[in-house]
């Protein structure tokens, strides 16, 4: 029997699929990776499963709004189950209202619904339940994801038109090959006169479209599917952020974004109570490899007793403005502060760097597509004119 193991991996959880007999088996093989187990689903369990389906910024504005209202936390929970119509996250109310119940905290319960909540908030929740005031890290968190959101959106739709003008011109271009190409071919052909290389190279091209259309819809889906797999796959996200990352002007919003989203989530877990390592711990998991690998040399400075500013300097982690900042809340002891103003500056710098590369990658895409097109035409009409031009 399939069997799905939970399991512990660094800051964050994963899935393992083990084949085994038992549920017990299968903890043991788990365990015996190396791994920390932390909820086992047998294949039974998984089949009957309803879907999950909900808002995080709707649940914990409600949330929030009835712990505001003098509720605790198993009444909130109480009050969203009972008002809950999708069955699959009913049902993670309910094995969170027992974890509660059975004397487990809220981060515990949390913690075991590790595909639903992110180690972020989980870590925040954590925090407030030690020095109390879960209200407010919940309407922090709440910020955080706002901005965070925010940010996503913008880069997202200055994306959308060059897609659109890739997909439209695209199109246009294949229409010319496929369809008009072979038009002309006809004329060419029975003129029975000499054409230049281009012309001859396009003339096959639509031929070729024309006698294999299997050819063209088999590429056309095979791109559509590597799409999909570089946008909605972990690993093809990886690799789509590491080619880039090669791009100049790329790479450097992919920069500024890692940065906004390091000293924003550093922002709100320092805020939340958690101390400096176990924050930058945690904080790697929102940063690119290189951005990672550069924090994890910075904690071992920390360790040996170096300030945030001193460990950081010299690394990409560091903007201009950010030594100074740094090192003015760690005299002041508002480090959560000067970390959120920080934020607010990268994301200022982000929407620059976003708009210049709209208003000049636009245009260039706008005028590609524009001469592939045009000699595309001039291609086609070049032997006519020709023709036309020696008849006369």
């Amino acid at each position: 029997m399939k069997h799905r193991i939970l399991v512990s991996v660094g800051t964050g959880t994963a899935w393992l699929e083990i084949d085994a007999d038992t549920a017990e088996a299968a903890e043991l093989q788990a365990a015996r990776r190396g791994a920390r187990v932390l909820r086992v689903e047998s294949g039974h369990d998984v089949a009957l499963k309803s879907p999950v389906r909900y808002s995080q910024t709707v649940f914990l504005q409600e949330a929030l709004t009835l712990l505001r209202a003098g509720l605790n936390v198993v009444e909130v929970l109480e009050t969203l189950h009972r008002k809950e119509s999708n069955p699959g996250f009913r049902d993670v109310l309910a094995r969170m209202l027992a974890r509660l119940r059975e004397g487990a905290s809220f981060s515990a319960a949390m913690a075991d619904e590790a595909e639903l909540f992110p180690p972020v908030l989980v870590a925040g929740v954590a925090a407030s339940e030690t020095a109390g005031g879960l209200a407010a890290t919940l309407e922090r968190y709440l910020e955080y994801d706002a901005r965070i959101g925010q940010i996503k959106r913008k880069v997202t739709a200055s994306a959308i038109y060059p897609l659109l003008l890739l997909i439209v011109g695209g199109g246009v271009i294949l229409f010319l090959v496929a369809y008009v190409v072979p038009k002309f071919s006809a004329i060419l052909d029975g003129s029975g006169r000499q054409v230049g290389v281009g012309t001859r190279v396009l003339l096959r091209c639509g031929q070729f479209i024309n006698e294999y259309p299997w050819a063209l819809v088999l590429a056309l889906a095979a791109m559509v599917a590597g799409g999909a797999w570089l946008i909605l796959h972990s690993q093809g996200r990886a690799v789509l952020l590491r080619a880039a990352a090669r791009v100049p002007v790329l790479s450097d919003i992919l920069c500024a974004l890692g940065l906004s989203r390091f000293y924003r989530t550093l922002s709100l877990l320092l805020d939340s109570g958690i101390p400096l390592l176990p924050a930058l711990d945690m904080v790697r998991g929102v940063l690119n490899p290189l951005q990672a690998a550069e924090v994890s040399a910075a904690m071992l400075r920390l360790r040996s007793g170096q300030m945030l500013s001193e460990s950081l300097a010299g690394t990409s982690m560091v903007p201009p403005i950010a030594e100074s900042l740094l090192r003015v809340g760690e005299r002041s002891g508002a480090l959560a502060a000067m970390s959120d103003k920080l934020a607010d500056f990268l994301d200022a710098d982000l929407d620059r760097k976003v708009e210049t590369f709209s208003r000049l990658f636009e245009p260039l895409l706008m005028t590609l597509i524009g001469v592939v097109i045009g000699a595309i035409v001039v291609l086609m009409y070049a032997p006519i004119f020709d023709l036309v031009g020696n008849v006369g």
